[in-house]
C-alpha cells in the first residue's frame, strides 16, 4: 500500500472506529508482523520490515491499551482465550535478535510461523537452526510452520502438497522438540483442497492474511489475523487491533 493510499484509510479508520469497536472484547485479536531492522528500513516500499523504532512503539501502543482494557496478551494456540495475539511470519534473523529480547523482557507471548527450508546452520536473513532450537526453549514462545519453501500451497499437485506440509512439520518437530500442529499460510493463499491437506498432515491450527476478530467456534485451519505494516503508526496499530481497518483490508 502506497503512503497516500495509506493515508486515505487511515482517516476512514479513524472515522468508523466509534461504530467498529466492540466493548465486550469477547474475541482473540491476531496481530501478524514479519521483520525488524534498523538497516536500510524503507516503510514506503517495504510494508513488512519494521524499523526497531516503530516496532517497540507498535507494541508499546498496543501494551497501553490493552491494559486499559483489562485485555492480556495471550498464546496462538486451540485455547482461544480473549485478548491480543502477536505472530511472526518467514522466520526472520531478528525474530532472535531483537524481537524475542524485547518481548520476553515484557512477559508477551508471541508465536513465529517458519519457513524451515529457508533455515541454514549460520543466521543470515533469517533464523538459524540454533536459533530456532533455542527459542524452543522459551514457554513464551510458540513455533509453527510456514510451508518448506514459502511458496504458495496453492501452486503445489498433491503429492508435492503433502510433502511441503509434512517436511515442514518434521524438519521443525526435530529442531524444536516439540509435536509441531500449527502453520500459516506462505502468501495468504489457501482453499479447501490446501486446507484438507494441512489438516491430513496433522495440522490443527492454521493463520491466514485475512483480518478480523478471532472469534470462538471459527474455523481453526482460518484463523484471522490483522498484518501490522511498518508505515502503521502507533494510533493505527491500536486501531487494527479493535477492528477499525477490518473492512478496508
Amino acid at each position: 500500500m502506497r503512503r497516500n493510499k495509506h493515508r486515505l484509510a487511515r482517516a476512514l479508520a479513524s472515522v468508523v472506529a466509534p461504530l467498529t469497536t466492540r466493548s465486550d472484547h469477547s474475541s482473540r485479536r491476531v496481530l501478524m508482523f514479519h521483520g525488524v531492522d534498523d538497516i536500510n528500513v524503507d516503510a514506503d516500499h517495504d510494508l513488512y520490515n519494521h524499523s526497531r523504532e516503530a516496532f517497540i512503539a507498535h507494541i508499546d501502543a498496543l501494551q497501553q491499551w490493552a491494559e486499559r482494557h483489562q485485555l492480556s496478551f495471550v498464546a496462538f494456540d486451540g485455547n482461544n482465550e480473549p485478548g491480543l495475539c502477536l505472530t511472526f511470519d518467514d522466520g526472520y534473523a531478528s525474530i532472535a535478535s531483537m524481537v524475542a529480547p524485547l518481548l520476553i523482557e515484557r512477559s508477551i507471548p508471541f508465536h513465529v510461523f517458519i519457513s524451515v527450508g529457508l533455515v541454514t546452520d549460520e543466521r543470515g536473513t533469517h533464523l538459524s537452526h540454533s536459533d530456532i532450537s533455542e527459542l524452543a526453549c522459551e514457554p513464551l514462545i510458540g513455533v509453527g510452520a510456514h510451508g518448506l519453501t514459502h511458496r504458495p500451497l496453492t501452486e503445489f499437485v498433491d503429492d508435492q502438497l503433502r510433502y511441503e506440509l509434512l517436511e515442514s512439520r518434521r524438519r521443525l518437530s526435530a529442531l524444536t522438540q516439540r509435536d509441531i500442529i500449527t502453520m500459516s499460510y506462505p502468501f495468504g493463499q489457501h482453499d479447501e483442497r490446501v486446507r484438507s491437506a494441512v489438516h491430513g498432515a496433522g495440522f490443527r491450527l492454521a493463520g491466514t492474511s485475512s483480518p478480523g476478530p478471532d472469534n470462538p467456534g471459527g474455523d481453526p485451519l482460518q484463523i484471522p489475523r490483522t498484518d501490522i505494516w511498518a508505515m502503521d503508526s502507533a494510533r493505527d496499530a491500536v486501531l487494527k487491533a479493535r477492528g477499525a481497518w477490518d473492512w478496508l483490508l
